[in-house]
């Protein structure tokens, strides 16, 4: 690839980041990134990791967004090409982190196929400054705090009905992305969970809408746990449209292993240890 499209696709990749990353959403990145994209950042962060399918690198970008409070930039310096499938940014970041201002540097290194970016190694400049600013938060100090995330999306064609409102059956989309969304922001991902030795799933939904959303619009979702079991996790969803409540659903997990229900995972556990517990007759 020549530098001029190097250039092209690089300043493609980091509009669309930088779009996302203020609260936007993914709708360009996806048309850049390859479905089986592999994404490595090194270092003992948390953001730290290999993320493997678009799936994944996009919730890591979640992850960098709202540990940065939707304040990260990224400002390309410089790019390097050759005649292989690798290309080369040198990319500076600013975020504002827990209230104080950051400043880094990173050398990535992008593979290119048909146009489309399928995978990137970050090198950061000064690795033990990088796991600094994206070091691992613990949660509130605060034992009574309920952890709260608020997932940010935009209504897409394929979920809306003939009317060009949002179906009745895809709110829980919405809200399992949300719910993924919170795991990133309190828990470190789905990834860890399943690091962890267990999956979450589904045993029990409901959802309440009118005045649907419609499409294009974007709509927010509070995600809120409500009740914690020894293996069990009640999440509410509220789905918003400007300041109008648009829906209102609610799902019941389980964390199982090998078919059978097991506790939940003590990194989970000790996140929602403020919320009620689900009494001993409703526990799945």
């Amino acid at each position: 690839m020549d530098r001029e499209q190097a250039v092209a696709l690089l300043h493609r990749l980091h509009t669309a980041q930088n779009a996302f990353y203020g609260g936007g959403d993914a709708a360009a990145l996806r048309e850049i990134l390859t479905e089986d994209i592999a994404w490595h950042v090194p270092g003992n962060n948390a953001i730290a990791g290999d993320h493997h399918g678009v799936e994944a690198v996009l919730a890591y970008f979640r992850r960098r967004r709202e540990l940065a409070d939707r304040s990260f930039r990224m400002h390309t310096r410089d790019v390097l090409s050759g005649d292989g499938e690798w290309i080369t940014a040198l990319t500076d970041g600013t975020a504002t982190i827990a209230g104080e201002e950051h400043t880094w540097s990173t050398v990535g290194l992008y593979r290119v196929r048909d146009g489309r970016i399928a995978g990137c190694r970050m090198l950061p400049h000064d690795q033990a400054a990088f796991d600094a600013i994206w070091a691992h938060r613990s949660p509130p100090a605060d034992a009574g705090a309920v952890p709260v995330s608020v997932y940010h999306a935009r209504i897409r064609p394929r979920h809306c009905d003939a009317q060009g409102v949002l179906h009745a059956t895809r709110y829980y989309e919405y809200f399992e992305d949300a719910f993924l969304g919170w795991l990133d922001d309190h828990v470190g991902g789905y990834q860890a969970l399943r690091a962890a030795g267990a999956d979450l799933v589904v045993v029990a939904s409901g959802c309440e809408h009118r005045r649907g959303p419609q499409l294009d619009d974007p709509v927010s979702i509070e995600v809120r746990p409500t009740g914690a079991g020894r293996s069990s996790l009640a999440v509410s969803f509220v789905l918003r449209r400007d300041d109008d409540v648009s829906a209102r659903g609610h799902i019941t997990y389980v964390a199982v292993s090998d078919g059978a229900s097991v506790p939940l995972p003590a990194g989970l556990r000790a996140i929602v240890r403020a919320v009620p517990p689900i009494r001993r007759r409703q526990e799945p």
